[in-house]
């Protein structure tokens, strides 16, 4: 049996190890670039790189604040995060219960799911200039929670749908209420949801570049994502400082993917099953 299982196994080792490489390769070049000049970037972008240094890294800091960028960052990404958090899970939890419109909600935020970004545009450029939040980080992370909350709430909701009836039947019977179920039961079980949704909201809010660009008027509310952009203008493209901050950019989403692997795989592995 072992025999037969050889050959497929090989083919999926073959398939696995090409995957790798397209993902690994731009990577590396990537990482390696950032420490090239950018005269040898435009000359030789493919040649083994015969010097190395920090200078573009130093040079990204010195010419942009990007320790405010970075804090900018960081700011919209938890607002998101608390923002889309409480609402999915909220949410979530009222749609347990039966009411007349319950599947209407459904469909509705299962079809956000298959509308394209770029549609929701114009009318979040509206909205937030109408509240007066334009150029602020609240404003973004208000644009970042919407976006990110049809798919967190799929998310949580599935764990949520997890728990027998009978056992929230019993929490009620037994004088509990609906605040008291939710802290004790519902929470709880539906943990692995919401750290897998809010690693998710994080990552996307950290990476997001066109309503960062677009609600973006001054440093005070620029992200990372704006800045690199700002390297790669139409008259002077400096790819060398861009591939700096790029890699600057990336580190916190590597370390937080490294230190939440086995949590996020196990929750949506978990919620696969549960399902």
């Amino acid at each position: 049996m072992n025999s037969r299982r050889t050959p497929g196994r090989t083919v999926m080792y073959i398939f696995l190890a090409v995957v790798l490489v397209f993902m690994l390769v731009p990577f590396l070049w990537l990482l390696v670039s950032s420490f090239r000049p950018n005269a040898d970037l435009f000359n030789e972008p493919f040649a083994v790189p015969k010097h190395l240094s920090l200078e573009n890294f130093r040079a990204v800091m010195e010419s942009h604040p990007m320790v405010l960028y970075f804090f900018n960052t960081v700011g919209v990404a938890a607002l998101a995060t608390v923002i889309s958090i409480l609402s999915a899970t909220l949410a979530s939890y009222a749609m347990l219960y039966r009411f007349s419109s319950r599947k209407i909600l459904t469909v509705l935020f299962s079809m956000c799911l298959f509308i394209p970004t770029n549609a929701f545009l114009v009318p979040y450029y509206v909205m937030i200039n109408k509240i007066g939040l334009y150029d602020n980080i609240l404003g973004i992370a208000l644009v970042y929670a919407g976006v990110n909350l049809p798919m967190s709430l799929m998310v949580i909701r599935g764990y949520m749908e997890t728990i027998p009836g009978e056992l929230l039947e019993s929490a009620k019977i037994d004088g509990a209420t609906a605040g008291q179920a939710f802290r004790r039961i519902i929470l709880p079980v539906s943990k692995p949801g919401i750290v897998t949704a809010c690693v998710f909201i994080v990552i996307n809010s950290w990476n997001e570049l066109l309503f960062a660009n677009l609600l973006n008027q001054s440093d005070s509310s620029r992200t990372i994502q704006v800045a690199i952009r700002s390297f790669l203008t139409t008259f002077e493209a400096n790819y060398a400082y861009a591939f700096a901050a790029m890699v600057i950019s990336i580190l916190p989403t590597i370390v937080i993917y490294a230190m939440l692997t086995d949590k996020i795989i196990g929750g949506m592995t978990a919620g696969a099953v549960k399902g």
